[in-house]
């Protein structure tokens, strides 16, 4: 099948109608998993719309998936009624309701009568299963996730991020669940028609996209605060753990208020709920006012969860909390521009936990488990670029991939960087204040954020945004007196094979230069935007290093000489350079050997100058590396030597570490020691195996040890 033929399977909904309010209400039974649609209010069983008929038509086209829709009717600005003959096509997931007469531009109003399952597919409105906190029961509770285009399963809608619009939420429930949505409650009342049943009616919402739409309904403890700007914070837990949501409920209080004050603009909803579901497809989905996690995402056991888990939870709450503006409250027009809302809140909530958290040192697990990362997969020939048109929504989980979302994150973080923090958050103020409770293009952001630096920040962007990669820039020095030095740079694209670039490509890039002399300061910045530049460094000594990339922020890994890279030995060994800086430098050195651009010995000889490293993140990078490179040589003669080499690296931070947490011990190194005990075992180390047999024999025995 052609390309072009493939475009026309899937065409946008037309304009021609716009919706401008829904009145939901929905009526949901857990005991036959169904749920209906009906309109409370005026004694109908409809759902009701409001929508705009922009130019003159007779039929009206929405979607609907797996929903049995059994009348339409219109209502005209005379108070005129039309019934509409309803069509299904299930293929594409529409329905096109027809009428037999034109619809005049103006306002209408729609009813729809509908009924449909509540499903065991974490999609639409969906049933999870709980049990009881004695467990003797199971029971089912009920919840929504409509990103991306799953709204069309719980009612139909305009299922297009474009199509904004208010809504009037009321849910009907047996009076012993409790029903949750977007916004707060107004009232609660006996269902007239069974005396078992309520009906729970919320307050409208902004204008929003239909995937934020959200409505929760069974069985929930909750904990409770306001936040400093008078926001009402809960954290829903399963019954009988309430206490495994203060640790998210302290987060959100946090860092809501920070938001607020980081974009210059409130959040906009008298509440913000965060609330755990037994079965969720994600981590996270950033419903507005009603973000739904899964329950390992969001709730803390506080006697036994570990470090690493209050570091998940705290990540992923900062993550959806961003949404709350940067996607609800100004969205994407299209799914093509989904990089930017995921990638701006995967750089954000590092910004935001690092300020409340700084002892998770979190900006070095970034350029670990993040910057890193995305270096791995970018530098295959299959890669491809952060932006990629979607022709069709169902193409989005083929390609938002980790170079979507970490390679996304890590370019934020670098233009961040290049127009600094007051540039950065003007434009972010304007570009929100404008396009607020609309839609937008990436563009939009590229331009505010070029009028608020005065930099080019569109042409410096769509080279990393629009081609796949990155650069590997090369440093050629040469020392022109006692106080000039001459740095030559060229850059190349970096595939992991050693291959060269056929394509030739080039990228603008923010080149930082840090040296001996002030070790904390840039000494200089520069856009390299040509294949090879030059660049003088005046008042450095032949014998003082420098080093390119100040805390690994820009896109690109470094190719060093042999002398310039064993002038960083000493900056390394004595903790000169930032642990992001040190993690680096040795990353790129052996993934610079893994593609025959430089020999392992090289990177063993470098690795001798972290026998002294105490970074948590650090020496996770070097044992993966070096775990990397065992598998390469187990079965050769020198596999031996190398289980010595690997001993000898890790047995200093042993002995420092041991085995038991001491009083009040940085988190970090806790979540250091199995690291390096594992290493040890792994490595052959006869003492560490023996002592770890005896705990394990002592934990199967009954005995409890340190976790």
């Amino acid at each position: 099948m052609s390309d072009e033929n493939t475009k026309k399977l899937f065409e946008r909904l037309p304009q021609t109608v716009i919706p401008i309010h829904y009145d939901l209400t929905i009526q949901s039974f857990l005991d036959t998993f169904k749920f209906n649609g009906n309109l409370i209010e005026n004694k109908r069983n409809f759902v009701f719309f409001l929508f705009l008929v922009n130019q003159p038509t007779d039929t009206m086209i929405l979607y609907a998936a797996e929903l049995q829709i059994d009348q339409a009717q219109i209502t005209l600005d005379s108070n005129d009624e039309l019934s509409g003959t309803i069509e299904m096509d299930e293929e594409n997931e529409r329905v096109k309701i027809s009428f037999d007469r034109q619809l005049e531009q103006g306002d209408c109003k729609l009813s729809l009568k509908f009924i449909g399952d509540i499903n065991d597919r974490m999609q639409g409105f969906y049933r999870y299963k709980y049990t009881t906190p004695d467990g003797q029961e199971v029971r089912y509770g009920a919840s929504t996730q409509f990103e991306p285009i799953n709204c069309r399963r719980a009612f139909p809608c305009w299922d297009e991020p474009n199509f904004k619009a208010t809504y009037d939420i009321t849910l009907i429930t047996p009076k012993n669940l409790q029903a949750i949505s977007n916004m707060p409650i107004i009232s609660e009342n006996e269902y007239p028609d069974d005396h078992e049943w309520k009906i729970t009616k919320f307050d409208r919402t902004p204008i929003m996209s239909t995937y934020l739409v959200a409505y929760v309904v069974g069985e929930y403890d909750y904990v409770e605060t306001e936040d400093s700007n008078g926001v009402s914070i809960r954290v829903y837990t399963p019954v009988g753990k309430k206490e495994h949501g203060n640790f998210a409920l302290d987060i959100a209080s946090k860092i809501l208020p920070f938001y607020a004050e980081y974009f210059n603009i409130k959040y906009p909803i008298a509440k913000a709920d965060q609330i755990a579901i037994p079965n969720f497809p994600s981590e996270g989905m950033e419903n507005w006012g009603l973000i739904t996690y899964s329950e390992t995402a969001l709730l803390i056991d506080p006697q036994y969860s570990s470090i690493d888990s209050h570091q998940c939870v705290a990540i992923t709450v900062a993550h959806e909390l961003s949404h709350q503006w940067f996607g609800n409250l100004v969205t994407m027009d299209w799914w093509t521009d989904l990089w930017l809302n995921e990638g701006f809140a995967s750089w954000i909530e590092y910004l935001a936990v690092d300020k409340f958290y700084p002892e998770f040192d979190i900006w070095t697990q970034f350029v670990a488990d993040t910057y890193a990362l995305f270096l791995v997969s970018d530098a295959l020939k299959s890669s491809h670029p952060i932006e990629v048109p979607i022709e069709h929504p169902a193409e989005m989980d083929e390609i938002f991939d980790q170079i979507s979302y970490l390679k996304g994150s890590s370019v934020i973080r670098m233009l961040h960087d290049y127009i600094g923090d007051d540039a950065f958050r003007n434009g972010l103020h304007t570009y929100l204040k404008e396009y607020s409770y609309k839609n937008t293009v990436t563009e939009n952001l590229w331009s505010h954020l070029s009028e608020a630096s005065d930099k080019p920040v569109n042409e410096v962007m769509s080279s990393w945004i629009l081609q796949m990669g990155y650069p590997l820039v090369t440093v050629i020095e040469e020392q022109q007196s006692n106080q000039t030095r001459i740095i030559k740079l060229s850059q190349q694209r970096f595939i992991a094979d050693g291959s060269a670039d056929d394509e030739n490509l080039q990228w603008k890039i923010p080149i930082t230069i840090f040296t001996k002399s002030n070790p904390n300061v840039v000494a200089q910045q520069i856009l390299m935007d040509q294949p090879e530049i030059t660049i003088t460094l005046d008042d450095i000594s032949e014998n003082d290093w420098i080093k390119l990339n100040y805390h690994s922020i820009g896109l690109y890994r470094v190719k060093y000489e042999s002398q310039t890279l064993a002038c960083l030995s000493e900056p390394i060994a004595n903790k000169i350079l930032s642990p992001q800086d040190r993690l680096m430098i040795q990353d790129d050195v052996a993934t610079l050997c893994s593609a025959g651009h430089q020999s392992y010995v090289d990177y063993l000889k470098l690795l001798l100058s972290y026998k002294d490293e105490d970074n948590f993140t650090v020496w996770k990078s070097i044992a993966s590396i070096l775990d990397d490179l065992s598998s390469l040589i187990e079965y050769t003669d020198y596999y031996d030597q190398f289980k010595k080499y690997r001993l000898n690296m890790f047995s200093s931070i042993q002995e420092k570490l041991g085995w038991g947490a001491e009083e009040n011990e940085n988190s970090l190194v806790t979540m250091l020691r199995p690291v390096i005990l594992s290493f040890m075992g792994k490595s052959g180390d006869q003492a560490i195996i023996d002592e770890a047999n005896k705990r394990f024999q002592s934990h199967i025995n009954g005995d409890l040890i340190d976790p």
